[in-house]
């Protein structure tokens, strides 16, 4: 995660009177808002937490170890096959289960976006602040995008959001189809009047294409996904 990422789910100790999870709990009986004293936790934070219920449940854990392959065994199980330390050895296990996180291997080569391996995939942050230049253009208008230009405008970067959807006029019922209260919050924070410099957003449109310009940067290209909005009244 990118230091300034935080999650955008609250984390409150309830479980004393309402007997309900932490929303960011992993455990019966565990609170991260207890453990961390902390509302919306960082990276490292949660790493924390998560660390602690590891050592108390006596978890073995195998760190920077890459699986190569799964493959079921004839009478049942699985044999693992893993790669760490740059030694390769099989496990075998009478059960497997799959919770590698579902964007855990973004797509960063040319097989999504013309030149999509010439940009600087969320992921690959360690710090918004920290980044050369003083624009940048965020491709995605969701939480991570929206969170990458709110940071971005705070470390006083001009940032672009170039979004299919505009999420930040969207309110529905459906949670997932709209920002999060905490990150709809930010962005009215940092696109309010008197804010410098305010993120500019922009929808619907597609990014095609990313290509390195002959002058330095880069140019990206996009095409309307509907009609572009009217120009601002002068």
């Amino acid at each position: 995660w990118p230091e300034e990422m935080r999650f955008i789910s609250p984390s409150f100790n309830q479980q004393g009177w309402t007997k309900s999870f932490d929303l960011n709990s992993i455990a019966h009986g565990t609170s991260p808002a207890y453990t961390l004293h902390a509302q919306h936790p960082s990276g490292t934070q949660y790493a924390d937490y998560i660390n602690e219920i590891a050592e108390a449940a006596k978890l073995n854990v195998q760190l920077r170890t890459e699986v190569l392959s799964v493959a079921p065994i004839d009478g049942g199980g699985f044999n693992v096959r893993v790669r760490a330390a740059g030694e390769e050895v099989t496990k075998r296990s009478r059960y497997v289960v799959w919770a590698a996180g579902e964007f855990q291997y973004p797509r960063e080569g040319g097989d999504c976006v013309g030149g999509a391996e010439l940009c600087l995939h969320n992921s690959r942050v360690s710090s918004w602040a920290s980044l050369d230049g003083d624009e940048r253009v965020v491709i995605g208008g969701y939480e991570s995008g929206v969170d990458a230009a709110v940071n971005l405008a705070k470390a006083g970067k001009q940032a672009t959001v170039l979004a299919s959807t505009g999420t930040w006029d969207v309110q529905t019922t459906d949670p997932s189809t709209e920002l999060a209260p905490y990150t709809a919050e930010r962005l009215r924070e940092v696109t309010a009047t008197g804010f410098s410099p305010r993120p500019k957003l922009m929808a619907p449109l597609r990014v095609v294409s990313v290509e390195r310009a002959s002058e330095g940067g880069f140019n990206v290209a996009a095409e309307w996904q509907g009609a572009p909005p009217p120009p601002p009244l002068s």
